[in-house]
């Protein structure tokens, strides 16, 4: 059976997700031979156990846990005409469901709560470009939002959703100085990868 025109847009909007992420990991998981590391991004990983290059696929695969349940729930409102209000219930379920079988306390509710606010965000964004015309994620972008100001406006909203997830995840961690160089480190790193994107996508006249 071919890929329908949806299936193909929600594949290039992971793909473009995916890379992004690989690109945070490929620049901040250097720093993992730091032995004090004893912290966990939700969902549960352990850093400081895991050899370079699983840590590396650990924290892309952790980095897009929000993301494909955003994107997941997109597939269903399009696909099952689930309203918005009955996806994000379902998320809520997959959420709470992690944060039963976490015997760690790691995974927090403030950190589950602050989650569904950037999925929400997510949801609307993967909706827009989903609606729109293009199929490459550049194209979609580009029907979407009118300029790079408006998708900036979308990029600087995801920023501060993202990092309220990393505020709640440093409550459980603590004083520890090495996840919080971590999470500056990641959060300078995600900056940046997508403020070049974003000019790839919007180059200056």
């Amino acid at each position: 059976m071919l890929p329908t025109v949806l299936d193909t847009k929600i594949n290039n909007i992971y793909k473009e997700e995916r890379d992004v992420a690989r690109a945070v990991s490929s620049e901040v998981t250097g720093i993992l031979v730091f032995g004090v590391w004893d912290f966990m991004l939700p969902p549960l990983f352990i850093i400081n156990v895991l050899k370079h290059q699983r840590a590396k696929e650990a924290f892309a695969l952790n980095f897009m846990f929000t993301k494909k349940l955003a994107l997941e729930a997109a597939r269903a409102m399009l696909c099952s005409g689930q309203n918005r209000e009955e996806s994000l219930a379902q998320v809520d379920s997959q959420t709470a469901a992690l944060l039963s079988s976490d015997q760690k306390g790691i995974y927090s509710e403030k950190i589950r709560r602050k989650q569904a606010q950037e999925i929400g965000l997510l949801i609307d964004h993967y909706l827009i470009l989903l609606n729109s015309e293009g199929k490459t994620y550049r194209d979609m972008v580009l029907a979407a939002y009118s300029d790079r100001d408006s998708y900036n406006t979308f990029l600087n909203r995801l920023t501060l959703a993202e990092k309220e997830v990393n505020r709640a995840a440093l409550q459980i961690v603590g004083s520890n100085s090495a996840a919080r160089e971590f999470v500056s480190l990641m959060e300078e790193a995600v900056s940046r990868i997508r403020a070049n994107d974003a000019d790839n996508t919007f180059p200056a006249e």
